[in-house]
């Protein structure tokens, strides 16, 4: 079973990502923000972070970036999640995310998007 942060604006989205992931037998804990995401970091290290690109008081692309700049965050992988378009992919990947996945967002390819970040 993984530890997984969900980060997403919309409650919603993070209801179903999380009843996916529950399904898959993963754990998981959800963040509405960038600040909640922080928050939430201080205190666990999530084996893989679900970060949606679009935030209300940051950007997810902003927050990997600072991850990937942190020796104690550098190996987790993370998951961009989102409606936007093929730029902001590119701009995920050289901040350092690991894959990307477009909303809306299905169980296959979640669990397709696990198994290539290492969780089975």
């Amino acid at each position: 079973m993984a530890k997984i942060l969900v980060v997403d604006d919309e409650p919603l989205t993070i209801d179903m990502l999380t009843a996916y992931l529950d399904l898959l037998g993963h754990e998981s804990v959800g963040a509405l923000s960038g600040r909640q995401t922080w928050d939430i970091l201080a205190y666990q290290k999530p084996d893989l972070i679900l970060l949606d690109i679009m935030l209300p008081d940051t950007s997810g692309i902003d927050i990997c970036r600072e991850m990937r700049t942190k020796p104690e965050w550098a190996d987790v992988p993370i998951v961009m999640i989102s409606a936007h378009s093929p730029p902001m992919i590119e701009e995920a990947t050289q901040a350092g995310a690991n894959d990307y996945l477009k909303k809306p967002i299905n169980l296959n390819n979640l669990k397709d998007s696990l198994k290539r970040n290492g969780i089975g």
